[in-house]
Order: C-alpha cells, then sequence, then structure tokens
C-alpha cells in the first residue's frame, strides 16, 4: 500500500503575507483568546490586521478588530496591535515579541504593553493560506468596507 509521505505536501514561505489563525493568553490565567490575522509583508516591514472576540461583555459574539505594524528580521518577529479603548478613548499599543519557524508557517512568542504592571501573557498562530488568498480576503473586506460608508 503506498502512503504519501505528509512533509511532501508541506509548503514553505519566504514571508509572513497570509492569512493566520491563533490564540493569545494570558498570563497565571486559564484564559486564552483565539483571533484571525491578516499580515503582508514587504521587505520586512509587516502590515496587516487582527479580528478576535470582543471581550468588553457588552454584545454576545461581537468581535474586535485592530490593526498590526512591524518587521521582521529573519526569525525574529515583532509586532504591535494597535487598538482603540472604546469607553476612555486612547490608543492601546500591545507588543508582540516572537519568532517564525523557517517555513514562516507558525509564530510564537509573548505580548505584552508597556506599562510593565499591565497584563502580560504568550502567542501562538499558524498560516492557514499564503499571499494570495489573504490578499483577495483583505481586498473583499475593504470593497465591503467601502460600500458601506456609500450614501444613496
Amino acid at each position: 500500500m503506498f502512503m504519501a509521505n505528509r512533509n511532501d505536501r508541506r509548503h514553505t514561505f519566504s514571508d509572513l503575507s497570509g492569512l493566520w489563525t491563533g490564540y493569545y493568553a494570558y498570563d497565571l490565567t486559564d484564559e486564552a483568546v483565539m483571533f484571525t490575522a491578516w499580515i503582508r509583508e514587504e521587505d520586512g516591514e509587516i502590515r496587516g490586521s487582527i479580528l478576535e472576540e470582543d471581550l468588553s461583555g457588552e454584545m454576545l459574539d461581537s468581535e474586535y478588530e485592530a490593526d498590526i505594524h512591524g518587521f521582521r528580521h529573519g526569525l525574529d518577529v515583532r509586532f504591535t496591535k494597535i487598538a482603540l479603548d472604546e469607553d476612555s478613548g486612547d490608543t492601546l499599543l500591545l507588543r508582540y515579541h516572537g519568532d517564525t519557524d523557517a517555513d514562516c508557517c507558525l509564530v510564537s512568542g509573548v505580548w505584552f504593553f508597556d506599562d510593565p504592571s499591565d497584563w502580560t501573557g504568550t502567542f501562538m498562530m499558524t498560516r492557514i493560506s499564503g499571499d494570495l488568498k489573504a490578499r483577495v480576503a483583505a481586498e473583499a473586506s475593504q470593497d465591503a468596507a467601502d460600500d458601506s460608508g456609500d450614501e444613496g
């Protein structure tokens, strides 16, 4: 019986551009939050967005979106999630520092706020698809946002 080697199907990527899924967990708790990330990497610069469950508790099953910006040098990955505190209107900067595997299919590391007395934790994300599908998803999302802003 012929059995295919699973490693033969593994695709390697040269950058982090694509669609990702992952989680971040809080230190000293069992809490973890799942997220989806759309990332575009160009010349080591990372830009994109993250969609996750809205933990504010105001609406059941609501989602929260934030922009990300950062860089990758070799296997070292660093990006900042730029979020808006809906109560105060302040910009929140959440730092992610981690490493990717050589195939650019897995990133894991730590997250923290600038204030050392604030929450910290760990994160891990895995690639769902490469650049083309992520570009199409991001463009469709942008088109939908543009259409919702049209006045009739």
